[in-house]
């Protein structure tokens, strides 16, 4: 089971990665203050839910990788990059260990936005939005039925913080604040919204 809840959604001119603070195990809660939001450049950043040794070592592996990529090729990865470099490492870990990992991977190509989505196996799916986790279903739900292509970049944030909080709300492994990446033209910037305890 993929713990937590992440998400990732594009509007015009960028995308919003979000995701939880919560780290389960079983009945546990073993943190309330995980990050699970990552910037590999400022083009592209990377939401996870998972478990949180499995996650860190794939983005220590890939942001190691691009910065090679970056250095060699004397250009910033993109979205599509990484994605790539995700998808070998996942699926060459069927044969030594499953990672217990989805991503989710967000940010500018070619100046335009881009959502791709990893399962544990290494599957790689392009999307508009797209939620992973045990609050995912939950989260769709909302970003099904309010999702627009002509969001603005607030109204982008505020959707994603709903639907964060909606998942947040009905899943009892996925808590405690949210993480959020905006990607644009102009940069990235994060945000922290802290949750009050029920």
């Amino acid at each position: 089971m993929v713990l937590a809840t992440a998400l990732g959604l594009k509007f015009k001119g960028g995308v919003v990665l979000a995701a939880d603070r919560r780290v389960s195990y079983g009945t546990f809660v073993l943190s309330k203050s995980a990050k699970k939001v990552f910037l590999v450049n400022e083009r592209v950043g990377i939401s996870t839910a998972g478990l949180p040794g499995d996650f860190q070592e794939l983005v220590d592996v890939v942001k190691f990788n691009m910065t090679l990529y970056e250095l060699d090729l004397d250009r910033k990865a993109s979205p599509t990059n990484v994605a790539k470099l995700l998808s070998l490492l996942l699926y060459q870990g069927r044969f030594r260990g499953i990672y217990y990992a989805e991503l989710i991977v967000g940010g500018l190509e070619n100046g335009e936005p881009k959502i791709l989505v990893l399962d544990p196996a290494g599957g790689l799916m392009e999307e508009k939005f797209a939620a992973v986790g045990t609050g995912a279903q939950i989260a769709t739900g909302i970003l099904e039925r309010e999702y627009e292509e002509s969001l603005g970049e607030e109204e982008a944030i505020s959707l994603a913080e709903k639907a964060m909080r909606e998942a947040i709300s009905r899943d009892a492994l996925s808590g405690d604040g949210i993480d959020l990446l905006v990607i644009t033209e102009s940069g990235a910037r994060q945000l922290y919204i802290p949750l009050r305890a029920a």
